[in-house]
């Protein structure tokens, strides 16, 4: 590179938002597809693609409370409504949903307590907006165990990547341990159970049969039956979901029954009501930093402007000129100041001049380096950025 020539002479400006995109695109984890909304995650993650619950696996850990106190959410044997959700719709993906042993996460003590949920295809959640994620709302029976640590284990099976072993006349593909290469899991945080005079010990317990009144044929591609009676042995099955209380429609009512406890109708109005608020002001306050940046890049003059804008009772004052843009930001008694660098413009080539002023063929002044370098900086940076996507993309498959 020519000597007093910095990165930023060089990259034509409306490839920088690309370089600056780079580093998130590589540092950021997959953030797709499925996970528990309550019980309550031990990850917020929706890409956890390692079984059961990625890096939290026999991570049965207590959050302590203000007081130093860890505290356990109680549960009862019975049913118990549970509520899980979608960030990335994956046409015909079932669910599964197991209890896992008393302190461990080993599938050998799990028990699958519900199989082969149909995928609800009605929906296209936004990865980065939580309050479209596709909400599921089903009741399991939580079998009569005494159990001091015990966690819920999801598993979502991507069959809509299996090509026709997904059909209906397919051969499907199997999990855990088998031939889904690409399934998303999720855990909830530890909980206990307490059993009545009956109850036997988690590590005593011998997982039941699955629940008789299942339904064994959930609807396929194009409306075609697909045969889900086997446990473990997955093709694309989907059904319709309730657009009020999001519970399966196609099933007998005591899995869509409100069973009250932390998952009730209360508890599951509330959460999306604060988690849609929370997503508002989230995106509101995105619109006014792409503004801010879009004007930046725009600015090329020497006039001055402010604007100032007021969300959600916080002050963005955005200033830009030809030199830079100044973003301050007042929510209540705290002020953040940033500055942004706007793009250079480019000159174009200068004559070097002789002794009489004449310009000299062939010779350009320094100025005219940078232009040498636009149009293979235009093509490494965006053959850069494609790849650097592409192998995002792949890994969150």
């Amino acid at each position: 590179m020519t000597p007093g020539l910095s990165l930023l002479s060089i990259v034509p400006a409306a490839l920088l938002p690309l370089l600056l995109l780079l580093p998130q695109i590589l540092l950021s984890p997959c953030r797709a597809h499925s996970r528990w909304k309550c019980p309550p995650p031990r990850s917020p993650s929706t890409g956890i693609k390692t079984g059961p619950c990625g890096s939290e696996t026999n991570d049965f850990s207590l959050s302590p409370n203000d007081n130093g106190d860890e505290l356990i959410t109680e549960i009862y044997p019975g049913p118990l409504r549970v509520i899980f959700e979608e960030s990335i719709h994956h046409t015909g993906a079932p669910f599964r949903i197991s209890l896992s042993g008393d302190g461990t996460d080993d599938l050998d003590a799990s028990c699958v307590l519900l199989d082969h949920i149909p995928h609800n295809d009605c929906c296209r959640p936004s990865l980065y907006d939580e309050s479209t994620y596709t909400p599921y709302v089903i009741t399991i029976n939580i079998p009569n165990v005494n159990c001091e640590r015990c966690s819920l284990q999801l598993a979502n099976p991507m069959t809509d990547k299996i090509g026709g072993d997904g059909s209906p006349t397919g051969i499907g593909c199997t999990d855990p341990f088998g031939t889904c290469f690409s399934v998303y899991h999720s855990c909830t945080r530890p909980f206990r159970i307490l059993g009545n005079g009956e109850a036997v010990s988690r590590s005593d317990y011998q997982c039941e049969r699955l629940p008789g009144n299942w339904p064994e044929v959930w609807e396929g591609d194009n409306g075609v039956g697909v045969d889900a009676s086997v446990p473990g042995l997955y093709r694309r099955e989907s059904s319709i979901w309730s657009v009020v209380d999001f519970t399966l429609t196609a099933v007998p009512g005591d899995y869509a029954k409100d069973a009250g406890g932390i998952c009730g109708d209360e508890g599951l109005k509330q959460q999306y009501t604060q988690s849609t608020t929370l997503s508002s002001n989230i995106e509101t306050t995105t619109t006014v930093t792409k503004a801010s940046i879009t004007s930046t890049a725009a600015t090329i003059s020497t006039e001055e402007s402010t604007t100032t804008t007021l969300v959600n009772e916080s002050t963005t004052t955005t200033t830009t000129s030809n030199q830079s843009a100044t973003v301050t930001s007042i929510s209540g008694n705290s002020i953040t100041t940033s500055t942004l660098l706007p793009n250079p413009t480019l000159s174009q080539p200068t004559p070097s001049l002789d002794q009489n002023s004449n310009p000299i063929i062939g010779q350009t002044t320094m100025q005219s380096s940078a232009c040498q370098y636009c149009s293979c900086w235009t093509c490494i940076t965006f053959a850069l950025t494609i790849f650097t996507s592409m192998m995002y993309l792949q890994m969150c498959i």
